[in-house]
């Protein structure tokens, strides 16, 4: 990699995975700026009528967003709270097409796989409360990532301070930062 180059790091995995605790402390550790995840804040998903078109608004929205913030910082990088993968297995599950399919995204360097916390915390995008559900639901993103051959590396639930310190190390061990 130049020296120029910017990372691009997203947390991703299913719901109730921890991805939303653990992407302010770590772009703390790093000083890097990151992007929160949008779907928490359409009215449609809120509402639980977003459209495949909702799905792709987001995921463009992300993307400008995650642009414009990775062209104005001096940072090493930018963390993302999700990204396409997230939106495409739920498009894909919802209404049988990927959102990203044209997306000229920039390339993702790293993505951390959070592994589904046991206890239900309720939220409302959330609707898969059945532990064993959320379980298949993260092993087809792990199946997704291999797949497409992305580089990733998977986040055992512990309490959030050793996660963000497990997640450090390993992005250190792997990037150039």
């Amino acid at each position: 990699m130049t020296s120029n180059h910017k990372y691009r790091i997203v947390i991703t995995g299913v719901e109730n995975s921890g991805k939303s605790t653990l992407i302010q402390p770590l772009a703390e550790k790093f000083n890097w700026p990151f992007v929160l995840e949008l779907s928490r804040e359409n009215e449609a998903v809120l509402n639980g009528t977003e459209t495949f078109e909702t799905l792709q608004e987001i995921h463009w929205l992300e993307e400008r967003i995650f642009e414009e913030m990775i062209n104005s910082t001096s940072a090493k990088g930018v963390f993302c709270d999700t990204a396409g993968l997230s939106l495409d297995l739920w498009a894909e599950s919802v209404f049988g097409k990927s959102v990203t399919a044209e997306s000229s995204s920039k390339k993702i360097d790293l993505y951390l796989l959070c592994e589904t916390i046991e206890k239900w915390e309720d939220d409302p995008i959330r609707v898969i409360p059945n532990h064993q559900e959320r379980i298949k639901k993260n092993n087809e993103f792990r199946a997704r990532l291999e797949l497409e051959k992305a580089p990733y590396i998977y986040i055992p639930v512990m309490p959030v301070d050793e996660r963000v310190e497990f997640s450090e190390l390993k992005i250190k061990e792997i990037l150039d930062v």
